[in-house]
């Protein structure tokens, strides 16, 4: 009996190792670098000739723009957005509503902010900013002089 209960926890040990077992490509990190920290603006915008302009509410114009940032035709673009500002998981974002709840918008970075720094959650602010683009993420970078606050 007793070899019995030994052969059958040897096969459960074994079939414990397989089962943990993997192949060993598979890599520890994900397989996308996601930047801890937003590039910053390039040095040479000018931020008097605003490429984009999008008003408070205006949904359909964020909802172009979001796919000309899907299709990277708006790197470097200077913008200027009148929006809610929204805390996402690990980032705050510039964002449009269309009136019934569903909500499009672009990560926004305020150079030297700390999570501690940006307005609350559905504050209305305007920035003026640059897109910058770091592989697939699309950020407004925007110094803290050009965002206001929308009483």
């Amino acid at each position: 009996m007793k070899k019995l209960i030994v052969m059958i926890l040897a096969l459960v040990l074994v079939f414990s190792l397989v089962a943990c077992g993997g192949s060993e490509d598979t890599p520890d990190s994900p397989a996308v670098d996601v930047p801890t920290e937003a590039p910053a603006a390039p040095d040479s915008a000018d931020l008097s000739k605003v490429d984009v302009e999008i008003a408070y509410g205006d949904y359909e114009a964020m909802q172009n723009f979001m796919k000309k940032l899907s299709n990277f035709e708006a790197e470097e673009n200077v913008v200027k957005i009148d929006g809610m500002c929204v805390k996402g998981m690990s980032s705050f974002s510039i964002m449009e509503d269309d009136g019934t709840g569903s909500r499009v918008g672009v990560t926004l970075s305020v150079e030297g902010w700390s999570d501690a720094d940006y307005p609350a959650d559905y504050t209305r602010v305007q920035i003026l900013g640059v897109v910058v683009t770091d592989g697939w993420n699309h950020v407004i970078s925007v110094l803290p002089e050009n965002i206001t606050i929308v009483p």
